[in-house]
């Protein structure tokens, strides 16, 4: 079969779609000369940037916290069958930060088409093209999908992902160590320093949150969650204390669903006292428990009131926590007996602007509830707010789980799936990462992280980059939880401040940000 011009220019795009990476060439040039640079975190790298001068990577970390940083490997000819390589970090004495202590993954790209919906031009979809985001993990046996050997296509990038996890242990100081690419093309290397304060992070992160798992409903993908410091919500009861002592589980829900969302604006009857109270017994600890029942009812019709107070009058009196993503109302804020009838409020932009106008943030504050912060698909009241879809900036992701929520008062967030993606579509995340709703395609949302058997983790979830972004965002608020406990706001001026002063007003500079945190972190470095 004879192929023309034209028709070569019309399948390469769809090959690329079905490889998940930019469309293929014909040929390599494993003799071609290779380029190598490393960037931080923040920066996203898309097939064809240009490239940047090798330069050492600047890394800046508390004990106990993971910092990560980007390798990036390009050539004009292409690149055959590289690999990356990282050293041990060696610090003050004879201090070792051992290169297990380093993961590396591989970024997968993937196509976005129709871009994400944008209103107004505070804050857009960075538009259709290739995407960073899957990481697949170079310890991954490997499958549809292998981290290494990869090969480059001439004129494009390939970026691995590094992440730090800094000891508990580590000596303060200043580290340093190398990385190392190597190709049938050739070997470059580059210089990792890593400055370790005088200060840990908890191992349960102060801000909570829930992030169900839709798909792959086992231990390693809670695990995988609780990783990136992302609470998995429902767990069994016979891992509780496992994962609350070693692995920073700090809340639980039970999973009593009552049926009623702004779809279905009706409820199941609420689950005995007895039923209630046996599993939370059942997953007893230290944490909070709570239970997740109503979703979003505010285009309801009917006063679903009176199933609310059933509901959490059971719950009560089973001692758990009651949760729901609902618009703060007066009537929700008396049970009957003074205290609120939602414990968590999980609300979004516009929920959240409405009730400061109406003094219901406050008056439900003072009658003992918290809010937690969540947004999906993108509200047409709030478009400037930080959006979790996959083709907006960096900083959306980084600055609502951090500065943001910390500034504003939120004690937690919930995103609605972890690993969303629609089985009675056939829907292949790894190629396809469009949610639907109304006919429109919101990528990413509820896809935070990517099926793992297609990488040999059958029964485990992978991450994607903005896993790791919200994951950074809730050490920001560690950061700035422990400069409050520590009575050191004064030292660090309005830094903190500035960063997030509303939904309206947030930073989307990554620099910005990068220096507010070192700033945090060196006065958090030197206190006792």
């Amino acid at each position: 079969m004879r192929f023309h011009a034209w028709q070569l220019l019309f399948w390469l795009p769809l090959l690329g779609l079905l490889t998940g990476c930019p469309a293929p060439v014909v040929e390599i040039d494993p003799k071609g000369p290779m380029q190598v640079w490393a960037v931080g975190s923040l920066e996203r790298i898309r097939p064809e940037d240009p490239a940047q001068p090798l330069q050492p990577i600047e890394l800046f970390a508390a004990r106990g916290e993971t910092e990560s940083f980007q390798i990036i490997l390009t050539g004009a000819k292409g690149v055959r069958a590289a690999n990356l390589e990282v050293s041990d970090l060696r610090g003050p004495g004879s201090a070792i930060i051992r290169k297990d202590h380093l993961r590396l993954y591989r970024q997968h790209y993937v196509r976005v088409g129709e871009p994400s919906p944008s209103l107004g031009d505070a804050n857009r979809s960075q538009g259709a093209g290739w995407y960073p985001d899957a990481l697949i993990p170079f310890d991954a046996p490997g499958g549809r999908f292998k981290a290494i050997p990869v090969d480059v296509n001439p004129g494009q990038n390939q970026p691995f992902w590094v992440d730090v996890s800094v000891p508990r242990d580590a000596v303060p100081g200043q580290y340093s160590g190398t990385y190392r690419v190597t190709a049938q093309n050739g070997t470059v290397e580059g210089s990792v320093r890593l400055t370790v304060w005088n200060f840990e992070l908890p191992q349960r992160p102060r801000l909570l949150s829930f992030v169900p798992l839709w798909n792959t409903k086992t231990k390693a993908a809670r695990l995988e969650l609780l990783k990136h410091r992302l609470m998995p919500g429902r767990v069994e009861p016979g891992e509780v204390r496992e994962l609350v002592s070693e692995f920073g589980l700090n809340s639980i829900d039970l999973g009593f669903w009552s049926g009623a969302n702004a779809q279905t604006c009706r409820a199941k009857p609420a689950p005995p006292v007895a039923e209630l109270a046996a599993a939370r017994a059942a997953r007893q600890s230290d944490v909070p428990i709570y239970n997740f029942a109503f979703d979003e009812l505010g285009v309801c019709p009917n006063d679903l009131l009176p199933d609310i107070r059933a509901w959490v009058g059971n719950m009560r009196a089973a001692g758990v926590l009651h949760l729901s993503t609902l618009h703060p109302r007066r009537e929700l804020l008396d049970d009957g007996n003074g205290k609120p009838l939602v414990d968590i409020f999980a609300i979004n932009a516009e929920m959240f602007e409405e009730a400061q106008r109406t003094g219901l943030w406050e008056a439900a504050r003072a009658k003992g509830s918290s809010f937690w912060y969540y947004t999906a698909l993108l509200n047409r009241d709030t478009p400037f707010a930080p959006q979790w879809l996959l083709d907006y900036s960096p900083m959306n992701w980084r600055i609502s789980s951090g500065f943001l929520a910390y500034n504003l008062g939120f004690t937690g967030i919930l995103g609605w799936a972890a690993d969303f993606y629609d089985t009675s579509r056939d829907q292949d995340p790894w190629t396809d990462v469009r949610y639907f709703n109304a006919r429109r395609a919101f990528n990413g949302d509820g896809l935070w992280f990517y099926p793992g058997r297609d990488v040999g983790l059958p029964g485990s979830i992978v991450p994607s980059i903005r896993a790791k972004w919200l994951r950074d965002g809730i050490e920001d608020y560690d950061y700035l939880s422990l400069l409050r406990a520590r009575g050191l706001n004064l030292r660090v001026g309005t830094v903190a401040e500035e960063m997030a002063r509303s939904f309206r007003d947030w930073q989307k500079d990554p620099a910005v940000l990068e220096r507010a945190r070192q700033r945090i972190g060196e006065v958090l470095g030197q206190s006792r």
